[in-house]
């Protein structure tokens, strides 16, 4: 297979690694209502500012990317962006019926959450492409305050492409991610783990280029535990766990 057929055109321009890793000095902070993570970022997920949030499967990537699409339509002033969410799903594991609960758990109108997320399932590396470009102007006009794409390495690697093809197809995605954030908004890409000398994120190195920081969540049982993996901020953990309302502290 061509590379051209699934990237198109590809042209990403040159981002020194200082440039990528900036922190924009934006005042909006999407909080996660779990004490100890918000905490560990320093007040929570920064507008600007695109995350790298790992794990294995059932780490609570998933639970955590749905609370933080409710907790976005909050007003700025409770920790939320007042504002509409991108929630890109290549897993299908986003669930409605989560969501309600959550909102209601936080006295928000579970109709009025659910109609301010705008899902869509990406079903193709090139579709993914496409839903990423409509976000950016989604996030332009002032729309969307937060996207989440859950999970980013699925596509890439369901497709037919060599070593190189798969290299530069995470380039563009994650490109494409960091344009939105820093366009204005906060950006979540979850992924999964692989093991090779210990627990490491899947897809190699090319999001850490772009990513403010890496969370890497692991299972402790019952319990969750976060870790801050890369600078600017200060390395960490925080634990939490999954209730009944969502992701709470442990």
């Amino acid at each position: 297979m061509n590379v051209s057929d699934v990237l198109g055109i590809l042209q990403l321009p040159t981002v020194s690694h200082m440039e990528a890793h900036t922190v924009p000095q934006h005042k909006l902070v999407l909080q996660s209502n779990v004490g100890p993570i918000d905490v560990l970022l320093d007040g929570g997920f920064q507008m600007g500012c695109l995350y790298d949030v790992a794990g294995e499967a059932g780490s609570g990537k998933t639970q955590l990317c749905m609370q933080l699409a409710v907790n976005a339509q909050k007003p700025v002033g409770q920790g939320g962006l007042g504002s509409r969410v991108v929630f890109v799903d290549t897993t299908g594991d986003f669930s409605p019926e989560r969501v309600v609960m959550m909102a209601a758990a936080r006295d928000l109108d579970p109709s009025s959450v659910l109609a301010g997320i705008l899902y869509v399932r990406a079903h193709s590396l090139q579709h993914l492409l496409v839903l990423l470009e409509k976000a950016f102007k989604e996030v332009v006009a002032g729309d969307v305050g937060l996207l989440i794409l859950d999970e980013l390495t699925r596509l890439v690697r369901t497709e037919a492409l060599s070593a190189r093809e798969r290299t530069e197809a995470y380039a563009k995605v994650i490109y494409s991610l960091w344009r939105v954030a820093r366009a204005g908004a906060v950006v979540i890409a979850t992924r999964q783990v692989v093991q090779s000398d210990g627990i490491r994120p899947a897809g190699g190195a090319a999001l850490d280029t772009y990513a403010c920081l890496t969370l890497l969540l692991r299972k402790r049982g019952v319990v969750r535990e976060a870790e801050v993996l890369s600078t600017p901020w200060k390395r960490g953990t925080a634990t939490f766990r999954i209730g009944e309302h969502g992701v709470e502290e442990a």
